[in-house]
């Protein structure tokens, strides 16, 4: 993977030089130091085990420690932060080669007046991933109010989270972008869902959101009528004292038909995935809760009205891992 690099730089550097009639561009310099970068490192790495230094055996061993990305902000039109999690991963694999690593970073979508912390998914299906929504462990309350709750977010970026609407707004404005839902029930089956297209529009934040694929069924109802109730795409959001559904008689979120928690309600819908974190023994002989949790109703099986973990995420629709 390396020697691929370093030929793609190559290639880069000498294409750089000849567009430009030998003048050097901060580009061209920056490619230049990461070149260097590259094969330092890669050349330390066929010394013989004996010679090897300590910080190599170190990455041998895995401790690999995060890369510096400072450099690589120019070459994205940055100064202090990068926009996404897809910059990001672009900036680590030029920074150190070949390792990636998901991790909590800081980044400034065009349009916010200062820096949001986001865990960024390096992994999942090519990584570049800005995690908008993750629950695993029931740790966070997801039943709270809209304006100072849903509309700027709660949680932390490492743990259970909102990312918030307004920052959702301007991140999913600043380019194409597409969804990616990860969900697993309570056996440990995971599916996902991904959507080519997505985006929060400013408030009331309606979902923008198109192109279904993927294993966990469409919990927007893309393929019903749009007069359904099913249907999600273009609804705005509604929670426990904002009532923006369709329903005439009731807030979908305001626990009178066993929803709570803000989303994209209509009248109301088969998807829910800020409802209570509910796990099986909430439910048998005896008990008398009969509400939804983390609920996607297409994802099948005994759990998918409460499901254990589930995870939103968005990146270009044009990146390329």
């Amino acid at each position: 993977m390396w020697l691929y690099h370093l030929s793609v730089l190559t290639v880069v550097l000498q294409w750089s030089v000849v567009a430009g009639e030998g003048r050097t561009d901060q580009l061209t310099m920056s490619l230049c130091r990461i070149w260097e970068e590259c094969s330092m490192a890669k050349t330390e790495s066929l010394l013989p085990p004996d010679e090897e230094n300590q910080e190599n055996k170190s990455e041998r061993q895995g401790l690999v420690p995060q890369p510096d990305l400072q450099p690589y902000l120019a070459l994205f039109g940055r100064t202090n932060y990068f926009s996404d999690c897809s910059e990001i991963h672009t900036a680590m694999t030029l920074s150190s080669c070949d390792v990636v690593t998901s991790g909590v970073h800081d980044i400034k979508p065009v349009g916010l007046s200062g820096p949001i912390s986001v865990y960024c998914d390096q992994t999942t299906a090519g990584g570049g991933w800005t995690v908008i929504q993750r629950r695993f462990d029931g740790s966070v309350d997801f039943n709270r109010p809209f304006e100072n709750a849903f509309r700027y977010g709660f949680g932390s970026a490492n743990g259970e989270h909102w990312l918030g609407l307004e920052n959702m707004h301007y991140l999913t404005s600043q380019n194409a972008y597409e969804l990616y839902i990860e969900l697993e029930d309570w056996i440990g089956t995971v599916k996902y869902a991904r959507y080519s297209t997505f985006a929060v529009e400013s408030d009331p934040y309606n979902l923008n959101v198109g192109g279904f694929s993927g294993t966990a069924g469409d919990g927007f109802y893309l393929s019903y009528n749009q007069t359904d109730d099913g249907y999600l795409n273009g609804q705005p959001f509604s929670a426990r004292e904002v009532d923006r559904d369709s329903h005439d008689d009731i807030s979908c979120a305001g626990q009178h038909v066993g929803l709570t928690g803000g989303w994209w309600y209509k009248a109301c819908s088969w998807s829910a995935l800020n409802g209570p974190y509910l796990r099986p023994s909430d439910f048998g002989t005896g008990k008398a809760y009969t509400g939804f949790g983390i609920y996607w109703n297409p994802f099948g099986g005994e759990y998918r009205n409460y499901l254990k973990k589930s995870k939103m995420m968005v990146r270009p629709s044009d990146f390329q891992p």
